[in-house]
């Protein structure tokens, strides 16, 4: 059983760790972004926005980002591909956390 110490100690690093791989993850996908003017990618730096605790979210307000995103014929996918990128890294990154609950 966790102790509230060792519940508030988990929480806050996957807070801390969940929100430093949203704005990797967000800042790759600027820099994977098609670049015309800079705007898509300007909204995309700067959207990484807190849920709650350990929840964030990144994206575009852009109008034409989805468009972007799913029909580019070189660029597209680099949401998608920056969520793809950092997974694998994130989820290791958590199990590390439970794995060294208790020692």
């Amino acid at each position: 059983m966790l102790s509230s110490l060792e519940y508030d100690d988990l929480v806050r690093d996957v807070a801390n760790t969940t929100e430093a791989y949203t704005r990797k993850a967000a800042n790759e996908a600027a820099e994977m972004a098609p670049v015309k003017d800079g705007i898509l990618r300007n909204s995309i730096v700067a959207s990484p926005e807190q849920i709650d605790e350990t929840h964030w979210q990144y994206g575009s307000n852009v109008e034409y980002a989805r468009k972007q995103e799913y029909e580019n014929k070189t660029k597209k996918a680099f949401i998608r591909k920056s969520v793809w990128n950092n997974e694998e890294p994130y989820r290791e990154k958590i199990l590390g956390y439970v794995r060294d609950l208790g020692r």
